[in-house]
């Protein structure tokens, strides 16, 4: 109670005095006395507070630096703190360190540090690669130390996040309401939560994989099992007002994907029926684009069958044939720069003189100003050339795999379901990928990392589960 009364007094007293910044002020020492003695509470709390997060361009206009408030300024207080924690007490699990996930992921960062050193643009570079180090070091590496002591955890880690976002689907949900009928403002209407609507699409397509299963673990309490059904309604009215035709898709394909899992279906014959369908598109290519080109149906914000009949639209949709001009882009860059590429991060200062003509829109700018290869595949090869391209698909078919493979063999019901939670939601993401890349903010980092803790250590316990059955059938 004194406490209290002493805070209201002190920001009385500064703002009397026009001293606005006193407050935030003492929100801060708060969040430093968090991190430093609750770096559990903080590690939560900032799950919660991703999906409010706000780009420092936006608070402050001339300041040209991609940062976000507070969301970066927690994940990397968290990752300091934790590493002086491990250099401290000189441990940390090495059945995690060892594992194929995080091996894989060790790769992927250590081939970002080659190629950050080659950079034709060396500061961009490294400032990609410490915000990967923020991003995975406290979301995966810490997640993972946290779910090995308690794979409760992992429902927690979610839900906090899930919570938050609900909350910004709400708020974005009323500014729809607020300016119904105005054209095409399912693209704007989302900042500055989101400064593209295709992120905010991938984000809620990610938590409704999340969020559907929760209900099923009979393990986790049922106020949490209603409180991930309570958030599943704001999240599915965001996603249809998001207008993202890529989350869309993202969605049903994990829906098939679940439907496979559950009908017992070999991923082998899948796999099959994947490779036939992609070489009959290669074989008949010149034939597909002739038909998409005859499909001159713009994107629509405000018809959903127009905007679905666009997906397929190459002409005349400046969304797709812009996508197209980035993807060519991206090729060709790959192909001047194979091995070490042009540098992570370093894409949109770089695609300006390999954009191809035929595919100019409206939205084209002469400069290549306007921004990433909106791919989650071509970027890295363009940027770190071939091995990069690779050491992001060996994680996807790692972590996929062995999320699988968890599902169909633990016995234990949580983890099961918490592994396949884990694997529909990335699955939205991986497939969203194609399209976009949001990987480089923390708004979509957070989650899909989080997802690949969560899948390691499940793996992990379904390997002390087995060694224990076969220890008991021996006796």
């Amino acid at each position: 109670m004194l406490s209290c009364l002493g805070f209201i007094l002190f920001c009385a007293f500064f703002i009397s005095k026009e001293k606005f910044w006193a407050p935030y002020l003492v929100f801060g020492l708060i969040g430093i006395y968090i991190l430093v003695f609750h770096l559990d509470k903080f590690f939560y709390l900032m799950a919660f507070i991703i999906p409010f997060s706000v780009e420092l361009r936006d608070i402050m206009p001339k300041v040209d630096f991609g940062f976000s408030l507070p969301g970066e300024l927690m994940l990397a207080g968290i990752s300091i703190v934790f590493l002086f924690r491990i250099l401290l007490e000189n441990s940390y699990p090495l059945i995690i360190t060892k594992h194929k996930i995080t091996l894989a992921l060790l790769f992927y960062l250590f081939w970002i540090l080659i190629t950050s050193i080659a950079s034709t643009i060396p500061i961009v570079s490294f400032k990609f690669f410490i915000a990967k180090l923020w991003f995975i070091i406290p979301v995966y590496f810490l997640f993972a130390q946290y779910l090995k002591k308690d794979i409760r955890s992992g429902v927690t880690f979610f839900l906090c996040y899930a919570v938050g976002l609900a909350i910004v689907a709400c708020i974005i949900t009323n500014w729809h309401i607020q300016v119904a009928g105005i054209k095409n403002v399912a693209y704007r209407v989302t900042a500055p939560f989101y400064n593209d609507h295709t992120a905010y699409g991938a984000a809620l397509a990610f938590f409704i994989s999340i969020l559907s299963v929760i209900p099923f673990i009979k393990s986790v309490p049922k106020w949490q099992r209603s409180l991930s059904l309570v958030c599943l309604f704001p999240l599915f009215i965001g996603l249809y007002l998001s207008f993202s035709r890529a989350a869309w898709l993202s969605l049903l394909i994990s829906f098939g994907l679940c439907l496979i899992l559950l009908l017992k279906i070999r991923i082998r014959r899948v796999f099959f029926v994947s490779a036939v369908m992609a070489i009959l598109l290669v074989s008949f290519q010149n034939e597909i684009m002739n038909r998409l080109s005859k499909n001159t149906q713009d994107s629509s914000a405000g018809n959903f069958a127009e905007h679905i009949q666009s997906m397929t639209n190459i002409t005349s949709d400046a969304s797709n044939v812009e996508r197209l001009n980035r993807w060519s882009a991206a090729i060709k860059m790959f192909k001047e720069k194979p091995i070490l590429g042009w540098g992570p991060g370093t894409y949109q200062f770089n695609y300006a003189p390999y954009q191809n003509p035929a595919y100019r829109t409206r939205i084209t700018t002469n400069a290549g100003t306007g921004g990433n290869a909106h791919s989650e595949y071509l970027g890295p090869l363009s940027e770190s050339g071939l091995v990069g391209l690779l050491s992001v698909l060996a994680l996807i078919l790692i972590v996929l795999s062995t999320g699988i493979n968890v599902y169909r063999r633990s016995n234990n019901q949580h983890i099961r379901l918490l592994s396949l939670m884990c694997v529909l939601a990335l699955t939205t993401y991986f497939c969203h990928g194609i399209l976009n890349n949001f990987l480089d903010t923390e708004k979509l980092a957070v989650p899909v990392f989080g997802a690949m803790a969560i899948i390691t250590v499940c793996h992990i316990l379904m390997k002390q589960e087995k060694i224990q059955e076969n220890i008991i059938e021996n006796l």
